[in-house]
């Protein structure tokens, strides 16, 4: 999806969005629970009450709706942003930290006429549960509505990582990838950078260690370049996790690196909305330390590691990136 959003805790300053949003009938009347007619005192009243579930949808800096991910699932986008994929992506960002969380399934209702947002929670992958009649404070009257649910081994089977850059296409790993993945990572430069892999390492034993989720932490996805695979990418499930990574040597000089962790970085960040990241790198692996220092990476401490492919400890420092940390 090429609309870049955040989410955020609704702002004080909101009040106003909020307000010209909820006067739209034709959004009010969809939602169950909101004032009508909604005044900005109600909006101020939301925002300082607002869960830890409920999330601004930003869009550089201007909120263009609501999230809410946490006892139920709950969205709308102000009217004048409608149309454009913006609900598509703000339910798999809220949804993506809902599941990451450890939450098991998540419910949502949808009134009876409300075909937008059936739509859009078919594709997220909600299904029907059950037929029910729920209150609706701007009808004040009871309505039809359709009970669904979403579970997290449905949302991962729909919406894995999948990105798309001017060069590369980086998503799951398949069975077939292993013999390429085990042929560049056993490569004594590679192997020697990474803590894991040697360059004796048998395909079964890589396989193993690669047999991981293309949605959560511990995360690892294919990398491809005109069709080829040339690398890949990943996420430990530490907390903080690790950032890890490694690239066909073949491959090197051509920016090819920085655009594919750039790609993965950001995405991780937008839908995980991590408040830290760490990354293990060899003193003497110059490409990674440039790569994390132009994503806002900070050296905070130099240690001695061991890795598989490497005769002897060698040194090596531990990088860090928090939101809004400058280089």
């Amino acid at each position: 999806m090429s609309e870049r959003l955040r989410l955020t805790r609704p702002w004080p300053e909101d009040a106003a969005r909020i307000t010209a949003a909820m006067a739209d009938w034709n959004t009010a009347r969809w939602l169950t629970t909101v004032p009508w007619p909604y005044r900005e005192a109600d909006a101020r009243d939301f925002i300082a009450r607002a869960a830890l579930d409920e999330h601004a949808v930003r869009q550089d800096d201007a909120l263009v709706g609501m999230v809410r991910a946490g006892s139920s699932f709950g969205l709308w986008i102000a009217p004048e942003c409608q149309g454009r994929g913006l609900g598509r992506r703000a339910g798999i960002l809220a949804l993506s930290r809902f599941f990451l969380d450890g939450g098991p399934e998540i419910g949502a209702h949808v009134l009876e006429g409300n075909t937008r947002s059936a739509r859009l929670l078919d594709w997220l992958g909600f299904e029907p549960v059950s037929r029910t009649r729920l209150y609706a404070t701007p009808l004040r009257q009871k309505v039809p509505a359709t009970a669904l649910r979403l579970t997290r081994a449905r949302f991962e089977a729909l919406h894995p990582f999948v990105l798309h850059t001017p060069r590369l296409r980086i998503g799951p790993i398949a069975r077939d990838d292993l013999p390429d993945l085990h042929r560049i990572a056993t490569r004594p430069e590679v192997a020697r950078m990474m803590l894991r892999f040697r360059s004796d390492m048998a395909l079964a034993e890589l396989a193993q260690l690669v047999d991981e989720s293309a949605l959560w932490p511990p995360l690892r996805l294919a990398v491809r370049h005109e069709g080829r695979l040339i690398g890949a990418i990943g996420l430990t499930d530490g907390r903080p996790p690790r950032l890890h990574y490694f690239l066909d040597p073949d491959m090197a000089g051509q920016g090819l690196g920085q655009e594919m962790v750039a790609a993965v970085f950001d995405e991780i960040v937008a839908r995980f909305g991590l408040p830290e990241v760490l990354a293990d790198v060899f003193l003497d692996n110059q490409p990674s330390r440039r790569i994390l220092k132009n994503l806002g990476f900070r050296r905070i401490e130099d240690v001695e590691l061991k890795a598989e492919g490497r005769d002897a400890p060698a040194d090596a420092a531990l990088y860090r990136w928090r939101p809004g940390l400058l280089v």
